[in-house]
């Protein structure tokens, strides 16, 4: 690859956001559910799974230097938003999180993940001027008072409208509620190619959604641990980054500790995270990069890129034992 531009035509950017809204009856231990969404058929990205909310980056609208001026008419200057911007850490994801024209990444990604969600789903995270002068303490607002249907039809048609909604409504995206949680690659063998990075989002009570209906046949509240369980049972269908990040959330079973845990460790930035997949006789095995796996499968060279699957001459029972586990 020549360029970062290069490489993002492959490895497309885009940005996911996990919701997690505080529900008084607890669910599995739990005090919060997670929305999950089920695609429609129609949907280039995982159709008929249910996944987080989410999409590609538009350059065009979310590294539009028209947010600067529009952030800085709301008094919000670009000292105020460099406390977001991980770009002082050491090997930060490439592209993803280095590749700019005008605004940092770690600003124009959370700009995707809020647009993508009121698309989506119709959930409006921003923030008043009264409301941004208050202390932020990690927890996200929604905004429905307005014509939300119209509104999400000129987004979903135009990623551009996102701006000018903010400006009608006078409120800016809430950026600052949305934390860093991962980030992730497709597989190299992957059809549809992404990089993208995940940032959850706290909400003290559930919101009334609007589905946007080309890509949303369903929305779902549901614990981490009750997810998977109904994912074992086959009654509903998790791709392998839904169904990793869920097992890490299901450590965790409350919901203060969460939005205290998310906002703490989002300051130490993510490292880039892509499933090597093992098929088997059985079934096909998704695993991260393990120096300690490969040994004791020895199967040469297995964190080398490469656009074929590897073949794992033996059953899924045998393989499980050797991987490591991974938790929060």
């Amino acid at each position: 690859m020549n360029s970062y531009e290069d490489l993002e035509k492959i490895y497309r950017p885009s940005a996911t956001i996990i919701i997690a809204a505080k529900d008084p009856v607890k669910e599995y231990g739990y005090d919060y559910r997670i929305l999950l969404a089920k695609r429609t058929m129609r949907t280039a990205y995982a159709p008929d799974h249910f996944v987080f909310p989410g999409g590609v980056h538009d350059a065009n609208a979310d590294d539009d230097i028209k947010w600067l001026e529009y952030f800085e008419e709301f008094g919000i200057y670009a000292d105020d938003l460099n406390k977001l911007c991980l770009e002082h850490l050491p090997n930060r994801p490439q592209p993803l999180m280095t590749n700019k024209t005008h605004v940092s990444r770690d600003i124009s990604l959370r700009l995707t993940a809020v647009r993508e969600a009121f698309e989506e789903v119709g959930l409006l995270l921003c923030l008043s001027r009264e409301q941004y002068r208050r202390e932020h303490k990690g927890c996200a607002t929604n905004y429905q008072k307005f014509n939300r249907f119209h509104w999400q039809e000129k987004v979903h048609n135009d990623p551009y409208e996102f701006l000018n909604l903010c400006k009608f409504l006078d409120v800016v995206p809430d950026i600052w509620s949305l934390h860093e949680w991962s980030i992730w690659r497709s597989p190299p063998a992957s059809l549809k190619k992404y990089d993208t990075i995940l940032y959850i989002v706290a909400l003290e009570q559930k919101p009334q959604l609007l589905l946007e209906p080309t890509e949303v046949e369903e929305e779902l509240w549901i614990s981490p641990k009750r997810a998977l369980h109904l994912f074992k049972e086959r009654h509903i269908w998790l791709p392998p980054l839904q169904f990793y990040e869920l097992s890490r959330l299901s450590n965790i079973l409350s919901w203060s500790k969460l939005r205290d845990f998310a906002k703490h460790r989002a300051a130490f930035g993510s490292t880039l995270l892509m499933l090597a997949y093992y098929r088997c006789y059985d079934s096909l095995v998704g695993t991260l990069p393990s120096t300690y796996f490969i040994m004791m499968t020895s199967i040469p060279k297995a964190q080398k890129i490469t656009k074929k699957q590897l073949f794992y001459q033996n059953h899924y029972q045998v393989l499980n034992p050797k991987q490591k586990i991974f938790t929060v």
